[in-house]
């Protein structure tokens, strides 16, 4: 259950740490995955479900207290949730129409 927890935080601050380097940040990837992790610990004090607009603004805050300009911690945020929120729903809707398809739901 550790493993996982530390897998999920492991994996969430690589995506913002990459979605950084792909915009061109000159931000080191050390500060970038400190301010994931503080972004997502002070998100905990406005619980909404996958932590949807307050992880967002805490993230957007921290990486501006780190060095970033305002619109690309925006674009930084926007990209992070593109890829863990939106993307995976791809495969989710092709299994889904297989499934309908070929009458198992």
């Amino acid at each position: 259950m550790w493993g996982g927890s530390l897998a999920f935080a492991s994996l969430h601050a690589a995506v913002v740490m990459a979605t950084t380097q792909a915009l061109d940040l000159p931000l080191p990837p050390a500060r970038v995955a400190l301010a994931y992790l503080a972004a997502s610990s002070a998100a905990v004090l406005l619980p909404t479900p996958g932590g949807l607009g307050s992880l967002d603004a805490a993230l957007a805050f921290a990486l501006t207290l780190a060095g970033a300009p305002g619109g690309a911690a925006a674009s930084v945020v926007l990209g992070y949730r593109l890829l863990t929120v939106w993307l995976p729903l791809v495969p989710g809707l092709v299994t889904l129409g297989v499934l309908v398809r070929r009458a198992v739901l």
